[in-house]
């Protein structure tokens, strides 16, 4: 029977509510009275704590996981106690799990719980610690927000008390456990969590699990090398390319093949997240055209190490005429600027050119097929491989093919019309 709300154990733990059962545990939230703080107990079941050999494994196991009890992102055990039958452990009243937060994550909120449960892993792998059941449950929130990893240790004693009191080997909840853990909890190693923080992430950008249905079927699918779950961009196609090739990756069925560490999968991240996931800044440029200059404004990325300065481009492009397209750029570092025009416009140098700001890059652009009309080109400043736009900016461009007998007064008008000077 579970304890009754208002019971005290050890006379300052009061249970407030019943929270579930497992195996071994009953789990409670209660009330330190002294403190007036909530806090969560795991209790002994009773006939389990009467086994002493048993009940020492357990502790000993928890108090392995005293050594991280001062890193942000993890969850410790605050207490071991006893009050006669009851052996129980006073942890952190978490109550809102990843389950919880799921559908409010975005995909830079959800590099950056992976990098904090990775931050963890790091800091207990150092410590000869593995965790070994890596799930959104066992990923809670503090009160502030931050994520942290729980119930180190527990995987340990659930597997040694399957053998002992279920006569039978422990298989971990499948869905984000690894296909070695499946196999034998013993082969279990730093890079089983891996692939479960990998299986996390996943489920964090899609919204589902990398894999569902009834758990005789799941675990078919973890055995099988050959099979995988839905690519992760299938499912959300707002995942960067590089982040999906991480998630992969980390949920690789060889291990081999896996990040080799908890600190490789996070440089890998924070790399991604730096390139690609960032907030765009407003910020404009001066677009210099014959008739005159304008302010345009646009999306830059937060750390772009460099800006657009000026855009010098014509208004009017005309049959077999050359026009020059510039682009100034101010900051500091190196890059390319990219310049995409119509198919019937021929560019004077490579259409990708490299700078080193400050700089000014320059194209000149001439028509090689009879056609006019409005276009537009699309021009791109790339910095480490990656746009510092939100999107290429678009710039338009009327083009003039002028042919037969008018084409003098023509030119003429539409020189005038611009305010541009004839060329001789």
């Amino acid at each position: 029977m579970p304890l009754s709300k208002g019971h005290v154990l050890a006379r300052k733990y009061e249970i407030i509510e019943f929270l579930g059962k497992g195996l071994i545990f009953e789990v409670y939230r209660a009330r330190h009275t002294r403190l007036d703080r909530e806090v969560a107990l795991k209790v002994l079941i009773p006939e389990v704590a009467a086994d002493l050999e048993f009940t020492r494994f357990v502790i000993k196991t928890i108090r392995a996981t005293a050594s991280l009890d001062n890193h942000p992102h993890i969850s410790w055990v605050h207490d071991i106690d006893k009050d006669g039958v009851y052996i129980f452990f006073v942890m952190d009243y978490l109550p809102v799990d990843l389950e919880t937060m799921v559908e409010r994550l975005d995909i830079d909120s959800a590099v950056n719980v992976a990098l904090a449960v990775l931050d963890a892993l790091a800091y207990a792998h150092r410590n000869g610690l593995v965790h070994k059941d890596i799930r959104p449950s066992n990923i809670r929130f503090s009160e502030s927000g931050e994520p942290l990893l729980v119930d180190f240790g527990m995987a340990e004693v659930a597997a040694r008390a399957a053998v002992k009191f279920k006569k039978t080997a422990y298989l971990p909840p499948p869905t984000y456990a690894a296909p070695e853990q499946i196999k034998s909890f013993s082969l279990a190693d730093e890079r089983s969590d891996i692939y479960s923080v990998g299986a996390v992430l996943y489920y964090m950008l899609t919204k589902r699990p990398p894999f569902e249905g009834d758990i005789k079927q799941i675990y078919y699918q973890k055995l099988s090398p050959t099979f995988s779950p839905p690519r992760p961009r299938d499912l959300n196609g707002d995942i960067p390319p590089k982040l999906e090739e991480i998630v992969l990756k980390a949920m690789a069925h060889d291990p081999d093949e896996r990040f080799q560490s908890a600190e490789e999968m996070a440089s890998a991240l924070l790399d991604v997240r730096r390139k690609y996931i960032t907030r765009f800044l407003p910020a404009s440029y001066e677009e210099r055209r014959p008739e005159g200059t304008f302010t345009v404004k646009y999306k830059l990325r937060e750390n772009s190490p460099f800006q657009i300065a000026h855009v010098e481009v014509p208004s009017v492009v005309l049959a077999n005429v050359p026009y020059r397209i510039t682009v100034s750029l101010v900051g500091d570092g190196a890059g390319q600027v990219k310049l995409e025009v119509p198919d019937f416009l021929s560019l004077s140098a490579p259409a990708v050119q490299d700078f080193e700001v400050p700089a000014e890059v320059s194209w000149y652009i001439i028509t090689t097929k009879e056609r006019y009309g409005a276009y537009e080109i699309s021009l791109d400043v790339i910095a480490d491989d990656v746009s510092i736009f939100e999107r290429p900016l678009k710039i338009p461009l009327l083009v003039l093919p002028i042919e037969g007998k008018e084409k003098k007064a023509s030119k003429r008008t539409i020189f005038n019309l611009f305010g541009l000077i004839e060329e001789r």
